[in-house]
């Protein structure tokens, strides 16, 4: 009998649509209701909101993967500087990085560490969790996945759209903005600088008038 070797399953290829990113309207309308859920939850003396709300702008304005968001510790942010940003200490490969951030995520941060030691008690020393779950640890990956989840539904937008969205999201509209591949491949911590540059030109509103510029004859 003639055995035959089994190769290696060939990988699809990864392909990203519009339908795998938060649209702008989309991002908007997701923040826009958190904020809003979360100066309710403040009125009422209210948790839930207020750190979901840090959750959904943490993921969709840094680009972290949901267990290096799940890992960070208080420690890890560095928002005091003139070039704020955080440490992903074990990032995929065990690999440690820098993510610089924005104004309005350092500004939050800033807010929602203040509201964990006024309002909530907790201790924001170096080795404390961002987010702290119910046995004070770390709140596990899972948790922040169902979190925003729970969010988007709210928010009354597409089912598909998940955290790792967020990331997605992030990283087509930074690769846009800045168009500059090298410098989102260091804040996403990919490998390679072919696996960056899948994010280019998938954006439907640019895309939507490029394919409006050639010329019709009627």
């Amino acid at each position: 009998m003639v055995y035959k070797r089994k190769g290696k399953k060939k990988q699809k290829p990864f392909v990203l649509t519009p339908e795998d990113f938060f649209s702008r309207d989309e991002r908007k309308k997701l923040l826009k209701t958190c904020r809003e859920k979360a100066e309710l939850d403040l009125l009422h003396g209210k948790k839930t909101w207020v750190a979901r709300y840090m959750l959904v702008d943490l993921a969709l304005y840094s680009g972290l993967r949901v267990a290096e968001i799940a890992s960070l510790k208080i420690g890890d942010l560095c928002l005091k500087n003139g070039d704020p940003y955080l440490i992903v200490r074990k990032g995929k490969g065990d690999k440690k990085r820098v993510v610089y951030l924005d104004n309005g995520l350092t500004k939050h941060l800033k807010e929602f560490l203040q509201y964990k030691e006024r309002s909530l008690l907790q201790s924001i020393e170096p080795d404390q969790p961002l987010f702290k779950g119910q046995k004070g640890d770390h709140s596990p990956p899972i948790t922040l996945m169902k979190s925003f989840k729970t969010a988007c539904e709210t928010a009354g937008l597409r089912k598909k759209l998940s955290i790792h969205s967020a990331r997605h999201t992030y990283a087509t509209f930074l690769l846009h903005d800045t168009g500059n591949l090298r410098y989102v491949q260091q804040q996403l911590g990919h490998s390679s600088i072919a696996m960056t540059s899948h994010y280019a030109n998938i954006l439907p509103e640019e895309n939507g008038k490029l394919a409006n510029l050639i010329e019709r004859e009627d």
